[in-house]
This record gives C-alpha cells, structure tokens and sequence, in this order.
C-alpha cells in the first residue's frame, strides 16, 4: 500500500499552482465518536498534498472542542486554526449546521467550504477565480438525478411561506464563498433562515434555508460544475475530470463499496492516507473497491 507518513504528508504535491495558498474550512461537531474527525483528518491531509501552503481551518462548537481529545489522531497537527464560534444546544448534527451557517461571517477572505466526506483528488483551485458571491453544485439525489427543486421540502417551504421552486437548488457539500458584502449578507440571511427552518421544524437540514436565502435575496450564485463536488453514485459521470469527490458517510444515499471506507481504516490504524488508491480512483473515474456494488448504485 503506498501511503505516505503523516509527517511527510503535507510535503507532497501535484504541480505549482498560482493557488496555493487558498483557504479551505471545514465544519466539525462531535461528541465521543470520531468518525466525523476522521473524515476531516483524510480530506484535510488530501488538501494538503495538492495544496502544501494552503491555509486549513476548522470550525466547531464549545461542547465539540473538549471531545477532540478523544480523536487518534490530532487534528491541530494537520489544520492550521481549529475555532469554536460559540455554544448550541442540541446533538452533533444541529451543533454542526448552527456552526456552518455562520462560517461566512467568521471568516475572513475567500475560502472553499468542504464536507468532512469529501476527497479531494486533483487541483481545485480554480474555483477561487469566480467572482459570484456563492458558487455551488447543483444537488441531486437518487429521485431527482437532474438537481431540480426536491419534492421532500415543498410541505417545508409551505409551512415557513418561503416562495417556490428556488431558481436552482444547490448542494451545500461544497461552497465556494466569495468575500463581498452580497455574500457576507447572505450568509447572515442563511443562518437566520436556518434558525427559524430547525426550531420551527425540529429538523437541521441547512440546504433548504441556503436555497431559499439565495433565492429571497436574489443572489447570483455560479452553478459548479459536478467535478468539483462528484457525489459518488449521484452526479454524472465526470470520469478523469474529477478534482473533489463526494461520499455521502451516513443516510439512504452512502453508496456501498467505495473507497471511503478502506481510507477511513488504513487512517484510523496507523494515520496514514492510501494516496495509491486515492489516485487510481481519479485515473479510473471509478472509487469503488467492490464492482458490484458500483453497478448496484448507478
């Protein structure tokens, strides 16, 4: 297995790139499992081998920041700040969203927001050339492969009387945030919004308050292309093109057979990163170990 020790990790890279020093966040909340830190461990450490001098940050919340010490392995070894934006009642979930949807206004300059489930595997830093204040993916999922505005949130947008269908519906795993006062506005908007949708409906989800926002302030948000955030089993198929894959870890839609899971235990057993089997899944345009479980998915 070609793995690479943690410590030499971040030393590795791909090519130049005029954007190597960008900002990617991450958003952690947990209580004593670390399956999440885990996961932002893998991505961070895959940043950090396209992008050595990036600045990585983490965002979490009081009660998330005392369970860090329950992590293998250190996170602050790896991200360059890890910040609390403050204290939230509730489990890891709705923790992690009352911090997500105050990123934009935490943070200064413009940075890429990641899941913690997602890989990236190629340059990405293109993305930080666009000049919309938002820039997202369009989202999909199993019932609704083209991204269009999902059925599931109607009776939502009917109770809070938020005008619909949105313009776009965009995913929320992967955002590029402009520095600029219509995005620093919208994210203000986003996190109020999503405050009212998770008391209100004791769900929370933040993707339906962020299209709503970006549709109520009339925002234009540049739609990305499926490469940067290819949700395994769900998006297109983008084959060598992928720079950022996007594994759904837990609900109906984690696809079976991928390599997130051999990742996520070579990691936990020895810190390591398999980048061997990272980059044959970019060669190949296909991050499934079992074969037959990727025709179960598709």
């Amino acid at each position: 297995m070609a793995t690479v020790p943690m410590h030499e990790q971040a030393n590795v890279s791909r090519s130049p790139s005029i954007a190597s020093n960008l900002h990617v966040c991450y958003v952690l909340s947990m209580d004593r499992d670390r399956l999440y830190a885990d996961l932002v461990s893998v991505s961070a450490l895959c940043v950090r081998r396209i992008y050595p001098t990036s600045k990585i940050t983490v965002l979490t919340d009081d009660e998330s920041l005392r369970n860090f010490c329950c992590t293998r392995h250190s996170l602050s070894d790896i991200a360059s700040e890890i910040r609390s934006v403050g204290s939230f009642q509730g489990n890891p979930r709705i923790r992690s969203r009352f911090v997500k949807t105050q990123a934009r206004n935490i943070l200064d300059g413009d940075f890429l927001y990641l899941d913690a489930d997602t890989v990236p595997v190629a340059e990405f830093g293109e993305i930080f050339d666009s000049e919309a204040p938002i820039a997202a993916a369009l989202d999909r999922n199993r019932h609704n492969p083209s991204g269009g505005f999902p059925a599931w949130v109607v009776r939502d947008f009917d109770r809070l009387g938020w005008r619909y269908p949105t313009s776009c519906y965009l995913n929320g795993g992967v955002v590029f945030w402009k520095d600029c006062i219509r995005a620093r506005a919208l994210g203000r908007f986003w996190h109020d919004n999503w405050l009212r949708y998770a008391t209100t409906l004791e769900n929370p989800a933040d993707q339906p308050s962020l299209n709503y926002s970006i549709g109520a302030l009339g925002v234009g948000a540049r739609i990305m292309d499926d490469a940067f955030n290819a949700r395994v089993g769900l998006s297109p198929k983008t084959t060598q093109r992928i720079r950022i894959y996007h594994f759904y870890i837990e609900g109906d839609e984690k696809p079976a057979g991928t390599m997130i899971d051999e990742l996520l235990a070579t990691y936990r057993e020895n810190g390591l990163v398999d980048f061997a089997l990272i980059d044959n899944a970019a060669r190949s345009g296909h991050p499934w170990i079992d074969k037959s479980a990727e025709k179960l998915s598709r």
